[in-house]
């Protein structure tokens, strides 16, 4: 359960960092203008906290197989979209004259899930090559002392 909570703290930081990228780039594109007011620097965090949610609510304890995970993050990615566009544009704003902003706040979340994804494939890739090497090193290390015997 620790590690499930640390990793999640990992996906909000990254998240946040991402949906800071995404208003900034979008913002430039479709709103050069415009000027922001200190309350917009709580939209990232606030987007990382419901971003979050359905991996803390999805949690096993049990190893998933690739089929299940694939499922998951499916099952995860339309939550996410969900309460991220609830939240941004209430029950009532979700209407077809908005759908320019709907989709592009959809595509956005999904870019970012799926970036998410990979920048954890990664982290995640290079841990394990560090603890490798140190279980390579540790062996060798017990190699040596029962040579020395």
């Amino acid at each position: 359960m620790k590690e499930h909570i640390k990793d999640n703290l990992m996906n909000f930081f990254i998240i946040v960092t991402l949906v800071n990228i995404v208003i900034f780039i979008c913002g430039s594109l479709f709103a050069p203008d415009q000027k922001i007011t200190y309350s917009a620097f709580l939209v990232p965090i606030l987007d990382g906290l419901l971003g979050i949610i359905p991996g803390l609510v999805m949690y096993s304890k049990r190893e998933l197989t690739l089929k299940q995970m694939i499922v998951r993050n499916v099952i995860q990615l339309l939550s996410i979209e969900l309460i991220i566009l609830l939240f941004t544009f209430g029950a009532s704003g979700l209407k077809f004259q908005n759908l320019t902003l709907i989709t592009a706040e959809a595509v956005s979340i999904a870019v970012i899930f799926v970036l998410v994804i990979v920048i954890r494939f990664f982290f995640d890739k290079k841990s394990a090559k560090i603890m490798t090497a140190d279980l390579k090193a540790f062996q060798e290390s017990l190699a040596a002392k029962e040579d020395q015997k």
